[in-house]
């Protein structure tokens, strides 16, 4: 408006300009951004839908033990005599380690030897007699208790022997070298250690919410620092009977295969627990478009003229390093979109591109 009260086109026409520019920058970006009706396609990434072997892992942190191990001690006060091994040494059951003096038994075990011989020769003298009405069977009797005596006393003296010769109990491996030739063994002494690692035993716990998910039988992973690039395989051996109040977790113990000994006790190693194992459908994480509590994803579809997505409800199950089990909506083979998802609406034209981004038209 002029100073004679008339309004002024070129005062309105400023006014207008910036009205436009302001409508510009804010309504047709939004409408662009939702794919209005005169955009032109949307380029989308893509991924299938697969059929895979799934399972739902268990995860857990666990120590390995000896499959056997035993603390070598002598039965009995003695000094050693002879010991037949070295540290670390492989042995097979029964192979003798040390041996205690023993020379006053081997005596008093000779002298019994000689002197059942002597009785038994008698009851037969005297066997001989009493068919002939020659002696009593009283006679006869007592030669035999003497003979089954000195049986006792030899079977006695051999048990005292045999505590003096420590043999292996199982095959396995020696431990190191406690003791020395002339030394006092008693039976707090540790001579060595032996302990089978062919197998391992591997402990570990689990939360009480994953109490329904193990069981025996079930196979374990297992992967050591020591060797990161190796996996060790077992099963699942029990499952303890109670569950600690104070952890609220119950402790479950395993079985390794350990042939060729890379694995040691006392280890620490990640389990994995494969649970579950089955066939199913699965897309990307990347392809879920959450929508007010649900989840659902675009499917592509082809069309006479391109490419179209149709927005599908799905019904998901377990998740797993990216991908997503999907129970139900989609079907094996079918394309659902992993990228462009926040520029697309259902019935949007897309142009599809592969991963390395060629298009597929």
């Amino acid at each position: 408006m002029n100073s004679n009260g008339v309004f002024s086109p070129g005062v309105i026409r400023p006014a207008r300009a910036a009205l436009a520019l302001l409508a510009t920058l804010i309504f047709p970006t939004a409408l662009l951004a939702q794919g209005g009706p005169n955009s032109g396609p949307v380029p989308v990434r893509t991924a299938p839908v697969e059929l895979e072997q799934i399972s739902n892992p268990v995860e857990a942190l666990g120590t390995t033990r000896a499959w056997e191990f035993v603390s070598l001690r002598a039965g009995v006060t003695e000094h050693i005599s002879r010991i037949h091994f070295e540290s670390g040494q492989r042995v097979k059951a029964g192979d003798v380690l040390v041996e205690l003096s023993h020379g006053e038994e081997l005596a008093e075990l000779a002298g019994a030897r000689a002197t059942l011989q002597r009785y038994e020769r008698d009851e037969k003298r005297l066997r001989g007699l009493v068919g002939k009405n020659l002696t009593t069977r009283e006679q006869l009797e007592v030669a035999q208790t003497q003979v089954a005596e000195s049986r006792a006393l030899i079977d006695g003296l051999q048990a005292r022997i045999d505590d003096r010769i420590i043999r292996a109990p199982f095959d396995g491996q020696l431990g190191l070298r406690n003791i020395s030739v002339g030394s006092l063994a008693t039976p707090t002494t540790e001579i060595t250690t032996i302990q089978d690692i062919s197998r391992l035993k591997l402990d570990f716990t689990v939360p009480e919410r994953q109490l329904s998910a193990i069981s025996g039988g079930m196979k374990i992973e297992a992967r050591s620092q020591a060797h990161p690039k190796r996996v060790f395989n077992g099963e699942v051996m029990i499952v303890e009977a109670r569950v600690d109040p104070q952890t609220r977790a119950f402790t479950v113990r395993g079985r390794l295969d350990n042939p060729d000994g890379q694995l040691k006790p006392g280890m620490l190693l990640r389990v994995r627990i494969v649970s579950n194992p089955r066939e199913a459908l699965t897309i990307p994480e990347a392809a879920l478009v959450p929508m007010a509590g649900d989840q659902s994803v675009f499917v592509v579809k082809k069309t006479q003229s391109g490419h179209m997505v149709q927005r599908r409800d799905v019904e998901l199950g377990h998740r797993y390093e990216g991908k997503v089990e999907v129970l139900s909506g989609l079907a094996q083979g079918e394309q659902v979109v992993t990228r462009g998802t926040l520029h697309i609406r259902d019935g949007q034209a897309v142009t599809v591109q592969s991963e390395r981004g060629a298009a597929n038209q």
